[in-house]
């Protein structure tokens, strides 16, 4: 085989992987803007809330994924693991199922409907966690990108019809869920992952555990600026941050196939340190793009994307996107020390959250109170990746490839 076959090969897969992300990622979007414009101001806020709640809870689905995926990088048998995941998304499901009653309360729901809805959506995720955790560790991107997209979609179609039957939280909500339950379905024919062998379910259990500590810290960390610029600036300002936020996301989104493509070579000692290598190229050349674009044409990309209204904001647009550049990064060294197990990182992930939380709450009272401290926390968190690798006793690879 020549050389250029198995570029090739990573340069279609990554296409694959790619627009699947991309598909989600914009839907999501389309989603929440069409639902602006359908829902009352009150029920656009309750569907607003449970929607944040529904990605802090897919937390769960990416930690029995990653570590399905895990699994099956090592070539080890991974059937105990995807029963875990089956068990965990029962378990996250009848707490959320038995909080749906609090939920409602503490959001001032009309009913506790939409909050039963939500919980059937982030269940139906997780239990779709081991299928994508299938996917993804036997190296399917193309798979993977269709299976990732997929549910994107069916999510969204779901909430616009349930939005057609009834403009209300709980009817969009109850929409979404049965698309993802639908795709659930589709993705676990797809990969069907093994239901036998392993280590014993306790273990994986615990084991997953581990891994969702490890990404609900980073998950928080990542949306914690907009909660608290919400908490300690005037309105105005943290409208003007939420604005800003808007590039956060899309610097911090555009490279998410990467981690998707590089995890299983991450677990791997043998190929490890390539696949390190060019997942950082990718997103830190990914990041610098975007920042240099935003500083080059920040006026005229505030009012592209957040309206002529937001003008101000034009000053701070590079450094909005520098955090999500540096939380893209992050992101994929976190994956990295995930698919190596390593369970300092989760406590480092932890304290710098907690530290930022702190420093916020206790001396922010502009939008770059809020941002540069969260860029510290991001940064630290990148270092503290970067020292952990150095000190790594992975084995070298073979050859630097993902594939």
């Amino acid at each position: 085989m020549t050389p250029r076959r198995p570029i090739r090969r990573l340069l279609k897969a990554t296409g694959g992987v790619a627009a699947g992300a991309s598909v989600a990622n914009a839907l999501a979007y389309v989603l929440t803007v069409i639902a602006a414009r359908a829902l009352t101001p009150a029920e656009f806020g309750a569907f607003s809330a449970l929607l944040a709640l529904i990605i802090v809870g897919n937390v769960a689905a990416l930690a029995i994924q990653a570590t399905v995926a895990r699994e099956i990088a090592r070539r080890a048998e991974t059937g105990d693991t995807v029963v875990s995941g089956l068990v965990i998304a029962g378990v996250v499901g009848a707490a959320l199922l038995a909080a749906a009653p609090a939920v409602s309360a503490f959001l001032s729901l009309s009913s506790a409907g939409a909050a039963v809805a939500a919980a059937a959506a982030i269940t139906a995720m997780a239990a779709t966690g081991p299928a994508l955790g299938t996917i993804q560790g036997n190296e399917r991107f193309h798979a993977l990108g269709a299976a990732v997209g997929g549910q994107a979609a069916l999510r969204v179609a779901g909430g616009l019809v349930g939005l057609a039957v009834s403009p209300t939280a709980a009817s969009a909500l109850a929409g979404m869920a049965i698309g993802v339950t639908v795709a659930g379905v589709g993705t676990w024919l797809l990969a069907r992952p093994p239901l036998k062998g392993g280590v014993g379910v306790r273990p994986a259990f615990l084991t997953t555990l581990g891994a969702g500590g490890l990404l609900l810290g980073f998950v928080v960390m990542t949306n914690a600026d907009v909660v608290l610029a919400r908490h300690v600036l005037t309105a105005e300002d943290s409208g003007f941050y939420g604005a800003g936020a808007i590039f956060t996301k899309i610097a911090f989104w555009l490279p998410q196939f990467v981690p998707l493509m590089a995890f299983p070579a991450l677990a791997d000692p043998d190929r490890r340190r390539g696949a390190m290598r060019l997942g950082l190229v990718a997103v830190a050349g990914c990041g610098a793009v975007l920042v240099a674009v935003t500083a080059l044409f920040a006026r005229p990309a505030v009012t592209v994307v957040v309206g002529s209204q937001y003008e101000g904001l034009a000053t701070w647009v590079p450094g909005f996107t520098a955090l999500g550049a540096i939380f893209a990064i992050a992101q994929l060294l976190v994956y990295a020390h995930l698919a190596a197990g390593d369970r300092p990182t989760t406590a480092v992930v932890w304290i710098v959250l907690v530290a930022y939380i702190i420093v916020v709450e206790t001396t922010a009272t502009t939008v770059l109170g809020v941002l540069v401290p969260a860029l510290a926390a991001a940064t630290i968190v990148c270092l503290w990746g970067f020292g952990r690798e150095r000190t790594s006793r992975a084995r070298p690879e073979s050859a630097p490839t993902l594939m």
